[in-house]
């Protein structure tokens, strides 16, 4: 079974882990439906625009968020007070350059919160990737270490924009943040980048380009596509009498998605394992080459005596890197289940080529 999954040159891997307003990269042949949405929250219809020399990015105030003077650094300020007087404040901002980078901000916010400074890999795992209207960004949600309803949560969403950082950043009592988070999400979902000199040159470039590049496989026998989720290129079920049916998805994500150590010890910790050290990855790593991809493989699986005990679960993975993105197939199931579908996996990551949209084969 053949499938062709389209890719906009200009679009968006994605992301595991991601929030509603994140984007599927288009799919040629079938669509993954998405997964129902609660109703979004009610926002105020008129736009609120935050010009910059290079372009701006505008977008819409919330109804129940209170407008505040802007000040020197906050080109958006809100708030949003409870019944107990307690308090939320929603600001936005920018600046020149990556401002030391999302792993700096990050930690001077949950310095705000209290919160001790965590590494590049502790943070990978706890990026959501997003995709908002054209522009790739990123959703960190900083929780307390209690359950303390006062104490600080904060939310902040990150992009790059034209050679400034723009931070969308919500921080209060965790009780009232995490009321006011479906609200928030709605508000980034909403952003609109507005720059019409580079929607000139973009249309532009499309027109001169084929408008898509095509993701191709030979979807196994017997496996079942599945709804998954949203987030997901390719979604699979794989049935085996007397088993809970293994899950096989693929998803895509700009850059290196945090790497590959982070992404493998991602998944050991979903199954119960221990993360992995550098050089254990190494260690671990396959390398199979199909025409121009390189992909890396891994076998997550228990192999100590106490972790066949404790694990049940096994994951087979494959991360290739194309045109500016991080591909990342997996299956997850059962030790055993997985173990019958090892050369299936294999040969599925085996037929993968990217075509032009226009192909007929």
């Amino acid at each position: 079974m053949r499938r062709y999954l389209g890719l906009s040159l200009l679009a968006l891997a994605s992301g595991a882990l991601f929030l509603g307003g994140c984007k599927r990269a288009s799919v040629a042949v079938y669509d993954v439906p998405k997964e129902k949405e609660a109703a979004p929250p009610s926002v105020a219809a008129a736009p609120i625009s935050a010009p910059t020399e290079k372009g701006w990015i505008q977008w819409t105030k919330p109804a129940a968020w209170t407008e505040l003077a802007p000040t020197a650094f906050r080109k958006g300020n809100y708030l949003v007070e409870g019944n107990d007087g307690k308090k939320v404040e929603i600001t936005v901002s920018s600046f020149p350059g990556n401002v030391g980078g999302t792993l700096a901000n990050v930690n001077r916010w949950r310095g705000q919160a209290g919160l001790s400074s965590i590494t590049n890999e502790e943070l990978s795992q706890g990026l959501t990737e997003v995709r908002i209207d054209g522009h790739d960004g990123q959703i960190v949600n900083i929780l307390p270490n209690s359950d303390d309803p006062d104490a600080t949560q904060i939310v902040a969403a990150i992009f790059i924009y034209h050679g400034e950082s723009w931070f969308f950043k919500m921080s209060g009592p965790q009780q009232l943040v995490g009321s006011q988070k479906p609200t928030f999400d709605q508000f980034i979902d909403g952003l609109k980048f507005t720059d019409a000199a580079s929607k000139r040159e973009s249309s532009a470039a499309s027109s001169e380009a084929p408008k898509e590049a095509v993701l191709a496989f030979d979807a196994p026998e017997g496996w079942a596509e599945s709804d998954g989720s949203s987030m997901r290129i390719a979604s699979y079920e794989v049935p085996l009498e007397g088993f809970e049916p293994a899950d096989f998805s693929i998803t895509s994500f700009p850059g290196d998605a945090g790497g590959i150590t982070a992404n493998v010890n991602r998944w050991r910790q979903q199954i119960g394992l221990r993360p992995w050290s550098d050089s254990q990855i190494n260690s671990n790593q396959e390398t199979l080459k199909v025409e121009d991809l390189n992909f890396a493989l891994f076998d997550l699986r228990p192999q100590t005596d106490s972790d066949k005990e404790r694990v049940k679960e096994r994951i087979l993975a494959a991360i290739v890197k194309h045109d500016g993105k991080s591909w990342f197939y997996k299956l997850r199931g059962d030790v055993f289940l997985v173990e019958t579908q090892r050369s299936k996996f294999r040969q599925l990551v085996q037929s993968s080529r990217f075509e032009a949209s226009n192909s007929k084969n």
